[in-house]
C-alpha cells in the first residue's frame, strides 16, 4: 500500500510540473516597498513605465496597458508585479517610471499630491534580455524616504533603487 501511494504521489509531481503553464514573458518588473513609519497609506500613481534598450539607444513604448495605483505601505513584506511582457533580446540599462500622484494617509488626514507635469524617475538598472531566457527586476519604492514633511504639510521625491535582478 505505502509504494502505491508513494507511485501515485511522484505520477502527481510530474504532472504538476509537466503541465505548469510556460510564461509567455521574457521581462516581468516588481514593486515592493520598506515600512515607513506614522502614514498609514502612501497611495502612489504610475502613469508609465519605459525601459532604455542600451543596442538601440532608444526607449521602448510604455509598457503599462492603464496608469497603476500602488499602496506602497501594502508592499511591505511582499511584491506586486508591474509588468510582464516580452521584450527583444538585448542590453538594457534603465527604468523610468512617470508618476502623476501621490496621496499621503495620516492618521489625521489625507493629502493629495498632484504632480503637474508628472514627476520622471529614472532608475539606473543594467540588466540583458536574452532570446531565451527570462529576466525579473524587483524595485524598492522607499516610501519613508520619498515623502517628506515640513511641520503643514507633505511633500514627494520619489526614492527608488532596483532590489534585484534574477535572470532565469
Amino acid at each position: 500500500m505505502k509504494k502505491v501511494i508513494l507511485a501515485l504521489s511522484l505520477v502527481l509531481l510530474l504532472i504538476q510540473f509537466s503541465c505548469s503553464p510556460k510564461s509567455s514573458s521574457n521581462f516581468e518588473l516588481y514593486m515592493t516597498d520598506a515600512p515607513a513609519y506614522g502614514l498609514q497609506h502612501v497611495y502612489v500613481t504610475i502613469d508609465a513605465i519605459y525601459l532604455r534598450n542600451e543596442d538601440r539607444q532608444t526607449w521602448t513604448d510604455n509598457v503599462l496597458s492603464q496608469p497603476k495605483t500602488l499602496d506602497l505601505i501594502g508592499l511591505k513584506g511582499r511584491e506586486e508585479k508591474l509588468a510582464a511582457l516580452q521584450l527583444p533580446a538585448g542590453n538594457y540599462s534603465a527604468i523610468k517610471l512617470v508618476i502623476s500622484q501621490v496621496q499621503i494617509v495620516t492618521a489625521e488626514r489625507t493629502f493629495t499630491i498632484t504632480m503637474d507635469p508628472p514627476v520622471t524617475v529614472t532608475i539606473p538598472c543594467s540588466f540583458t534580455v536574452l532570446a531565451d531566457g527570462s529576466v525579473k527586476i524587483t524595485l524598492d519604492f522607499d516610501a519613508d524616504r520619498s515623502c517628506t514633511w515640513d511641520g503643514a504639510r507633505y511633500g514627494f521625491s520619489p526614492f527608488v533603487v532596483v532590489k534585484s535582478i534574477v535572470h532565469h
